[in-house]
């Protein structure tokens, strides 16, 4: 949610900015994102125990099954008698509804669900092409909310049409998560960015493959 917030602020105040860094994030929610969000809403409007319910079902969102695969390969929880995986869920549940209220969790909801900077027409996608400002997309290489054939899809829409852009990319079987897990990679990609940034103006050879 972080990442699209950033890119409506560029597209509404692209002279406040200098650095634009979407992280797993994209300038428009997918379709699978937004079917991912109304299935959230129905739990919250109709589970007993909505904010612990719509998060256990997010989680499996946020990773994918080869990450859920290495990390509990069928292992039990003896003390509880279930599958290790779904004492995770369950604690992931808890853990948020003490975190979080309802009407927070449907907001943040809405928010992931309705992020789009051409709501209104093209402009805001326009004023990001025609801005100063420094874009450096990171994508998730197994990210399900935002994949990589959409970030490539950006950076090289924004990269011909002369922005100063970079691409880089987490390799990981962790999904949309990869980006809280794998530190290192991010590390490296953020160093070498403010160390040295790479402009691309107009440079074809730059894409990216979709």
């Amino acid at each position: 949610l972080g990442g699209g917030i950033a890119w409506e602020m560029a597209a509404l105040q692209p002279e406040l900015i200098e650095h634009l860094v979407p992280i797993a994030a994209d300038w428009r929610s997918t379709d699978w994102l937004i079917a991912n969000c109304r299935v959230q809403e129905q739990i919250l409007n109709n589970s007993k125990d909505p904010v612990h319910d719509a998060r256990m079902y997010a989680m499996l969102c946020y990773r994918t099954p080869a990450a859920f695969r290495d990390r509990f390969e069928r292992t039990v929880n003896d003390d509880l008698g279930i599958f290790n995986v779904e004492s995770w869920l369950l604690h992931h549940g808890t853990k948020l509804r003490d975190r979080f209220s309802l009407e927070a969790y449907k907001m943040n909801n809405q928010l992931l669900k309705t992020i789009d900077i051409g709501r209104d027409g093209p402009e805001g996608f326009e004023a990001i092409k025609q801005s100063k400002i420094n874009i450096h997309i990171i994508g998730v290489n197994s990210d399900l909310f935002f994949t990589i054939k959409e970030n490539r899809e950006t950076f090289n829409e924004l990269a011909e049409a002369g922005c100063e852009i970079t691409y880089g990319e987490i390799n990981s079987k962790n999904g949309h998560d990869a980006f809280l897990i794998e530190f290192e990679q991010l590390t490296e990609l953020l160093y070498l960015l403010f160390k040295s940034p790479r402009k691309v103006r107009n440079n074809k050879k730059q894409r990216t493959e979709s």
